[in-house]
């Protein structure tokens, strides 16, 4: 199993967020969206793949494995929480508020997580945005 870095996280959620969007996942694509290069893409999924996180065809498409989709979902879902909490409610500005939720989610606890998911929860059933 890879250790689960910052940088394997991006790699992760990006993956899955182009996914979602478009159903393949391409190399550029992933260098797009985390403005990174290239080369640095294809040495990273290369590891990934070893960690049997993600399956890569010879120049083509890049799919999350069964393991691989499980974390990119709960990453993902740390990143949506956060930036709900900062742009809904402590009404953050979005740019700086996106920016902000995808440094924090690599360094909160599934416990911190849980508890500002009930907070958010809460807070919109009182009529917050």
């Amino acid at each position: 199993m890879v250790c689960l870095t910052q940088s394997v996280e991006d790699y992760l959620e990006a993956i899955y967020v182009i996914e979602q969007e478009q159903k393949v996942v391409r190399i550029k694509q992933v260098a797009n969206l985390l403005n990174v290069s290239l080369p640095s893409v294809s040495e990273a999924i290369n590891k990934i793949k070893k960690a049997g996180l993600v399956e890569k065809e010879k120049y083509g498409y890049i799919y999350l494995t069964n393991e691989g989709e499980i974390l990119a979902k709960a990453i993902y879902a740390k990143h949506k929480i956060l930036l709900s909490f900062l742009n809904n409610i402590l009404k953050v500005d979005e740019k700086i508020a996106l920016k902000e939720a995808c440094a924090i989610e690599h360094y909160l606890s599934n416990e911190t997580i849980e508890k500002l998911k009930k907070f958010v929860k809460k807070y919109k059933k009182k009529g917050g945005k």
